[in-house]
């Protein structure tokens, strides 16, 4: 399979290009810097169009002979038309191009935040509560309309709260804030405040990227799949697994401010399981990353 992947030198795309290539598939990078990664570049497995989001022009060069198309770039705007001009417009030409081409797959990366306060099903029900929200909605529902008028096979990956290292030399990695200061206080000693069960599914950049390459390698179609674990665990746990792989002598203290512990999962991941049999678990990933920051900032 070749697959075509925007932002393949970003966070989450790195971790999807590397997965690709060590299952034998060749993949076109499409980045604005073609030179950023290091590590991806002299393989074989690996070509580049150079190009940003704005640059849809480049789209059909691009996508020509290729089967898969992963689209993981993120253009950013601050106001609701921005938001539209930037990330949904190319977004839509770029579903277009590859269609047109005759590509067999596009897989969209969309966020949680799609589907925002709405019931947390993959049934692709949305009610976004921001313009980021917004943008990833609309772009998947212009996706569904592409793949309705041809052949092409159109999917939805949501991710959630996704972290990582880098996965190869040169590439970035992600973290919140919330975790580098974490980091940060046990490494200082200092005591540490959340309120009780604040918190989410995190999910490891390489689990989240074996939904993507499941997807590529599949006939499905149709399909919204939210990338989160499945466990739930409270900003002040992964505060007390920052104090654990530091040796830390920090206090990490619980604030009831009325908060109710979610009934089961907060989020969804049947479609997944149903799917792939995933089933994801952070915690040990979380570990890791923890000791990366921590190696970085003693």
């Amino acid at each position: 399979m070749k697959a075509f992947v925007t932002g393949g030198t970003g966070f989450i795309g790195s971790y999807i290009v590397k997965g690709l290539v060590e299952k034998g598939h060749s993949v076109v990078i499409y980045a604005r810097n073609p030179e950023k990664v290091s590590g991806f570049l002299n393989n074989d497995s690996i070509s580049f169009v150079q190009g940003t989001m704005a640059d849809t022009k480049n789209f059909a060069e691009g996508v020509k002979g290729c089967d898969a198309v992963i689209h993981v770039a993120l253009a950013w705007g601050n106001t609701p038309h921005e938001m539209l001009e930037n990330e949904t417009l190319p977004s839509v030409r770029l579903f277009e191009a590859a269609a047109e081409a005759g590509v067999g797959k596009i897989i969209y990366t969309s966020s949680i935040a799609a589907f925002g306060t709405a019931p947390n099903t993959d049934s692709g029900f949305v009610k976004p509560y921001d313009n980021y929200g917004a943008t990833k909605a609309a772009a998947e529902a212009y996706l569904m309309a592409v793949g309705g008028n041809r052949k092409t096979k159109v999917n939805v990956v949501r991710p959630g709260y996704t972290f990582g290292n880098p996965v190869v030399e040169g590439a970035f990695m992600y973290t919140d804030l919330k975790i580098k200061n974490m980091v940060k206080k046990a490494l200082a000693g200092e005591s540490m405040e959340f309120d009780k069960n604040d918190g989410t599914q995190f999910i490891w950049a390489g689990d989240l990227a074996k939904i993507f390459i499941a997807l590529a390698e599949s006939d499905l179609d149709r399909g919204y799949y939210t990338g989160v674990s499945a466990e739930f665990r409270e900003w002040g746990q992964v505060a007390q697994m920052a104090v654990d792989v530091t040796g830390s002598k920090s206090q990490v203290i619980f604030h009831d401010t009325g908060r109710k512990a979610p009934e089961g999962l907060p989020i969804d991941v049947s479609q997944i399981k149903e799917a792939f049999g995933f089933s994801f678990s952070a915690d040990a990933h979380m570990v890791d990353h923890l000791k990366y920051l921590a190696e970085l900032y003693r």
